[in-house]
């Protein structure tokens, strides 16, 4: 089995990139050994991302801090890579599932994600067992109580009494991790209107190659936004087209946090001069998303 984990940073978040890649190395102790892994991270360094002439810290410190860690990835296949080309989280996905075509599974994570070192081998487990039944699945752990109460499919049991906003203000060291004996449960999200799935994009997110092969990620999303709705909305229309098996798995008392209250980045914000095309990148997703969508037979 082979099981991906694509990263894409921004300079920025250099620091949260070495804080992942040394949680990954502890976690990589746990596993099996059976299967292959590989950490797919792209680093984008583009001009008209960061104007590097007016920043206080050179690109140069940035591209070798990135390789600096690659030795720390010895225990899988390691792709550290600088992108001038690839400048955000949706380019960097899509790259991932066109350079690993025979992939059984890719993990999406975001930079910001804290996790248990316990997390690769309960997502091993899982995904070795659903191999067997399934190809086209998605598997996510749980979180806490987020945003409103579309999410709360996959908050855990111990957090769903807890405010709507937690995660603004939460800990996310002391929260995420083991909570409970850790098992697989099947995610159907009722609330009307919306699709029986519910992911985030880069929350560790694991979605079965075949599926996501089958999906795709539509090249006229360009950068940013809106693939992990594709996703679901996606695969709900196959569901009810084609009858395909689609299914999503959570592990319970598996929490993952995005860290909402420690993340800050000042200390680097001021040394560089960030060019921020967030709204820019997500109208390009939005404006080709109901096309993309009407594709999928």
């Amino acid at each position: 089995m082979k099981i991906v984990v694509t990263i894409f940073l921004l300079p920025y978040e250099i620091d949260d990139l070495d804080r992942i890649v040394n949680q990954l190395k502890m976690g990589s102790y746990l596993l099996s050994g059976n299967n292959e892994w590989v950490m797919d991270v792209t680093l984008c360094v583009a001009n008209d991302m960061v104007d590097w002439k007016k920043s206080s810290i050179p690109k140069s410190y940035f591209v070798d801090r990135l390789h600096s860690m690659v030795a720390r990835a010895d225990w899988c296949e390691a792709s550290f890579k600088c992108s001038d080309d690839i400048k955000g989280c949706v380019s960097q996905r899509r790259t991932s599932l066109e350079r690993y075509p025979d992939a059984d599974y890719f993990i999406w994570l975001d930079c910001d994600i804290i996790f248990s070192e316990r997390t690769l081998t309960f997502f091993e487990q899982a995904a070795e067992k659903l191999l067997a039944t399934n190809p086209m699945v998605i598997i996510t752990p749980e979180i806490v109580r987020i945003w409103d109460h579309t999410w709360d499919c996959l908050v855990n049991e111990q957090y769903k009494s807890k405010p709507l906003g937690y995660q603004k203000d939460n800990d996310p060291f002391e929260d995420a991790g083991v909570k409970g004996n850790v098992s697989l449960e099947q995610v159907h999200n009722r609330i009307s209107g919306q699709p029986r799935f519910k992911i985030a994009g880069g929350w560790f997110t694991c979605i079965s190659g075949k599926l996501l092969s089958r999906l795709g990620i539509p090249v006229s999303f360009g950068h940013y936004g809106l693939e992990d709705t594709f996703v679901m909305l996606a695969a709900e229309k196959i569901i009810k087209m084609t009858d395909a098996k689609v299914e999503q798995y959570k592990l319970k008392n598996l929490l993952v946090c995005e860290n909402y209250k420690y993340r800050g980045h000042e200390y680097l914000d001021k040394h560089l001069s960030m060019i921020n095309r967030k709204e820019e990148f997500r109208k390009v997703a939005s404006d080709a998303f109901n096309s993309e969508l009407s594709r999928i037979r």
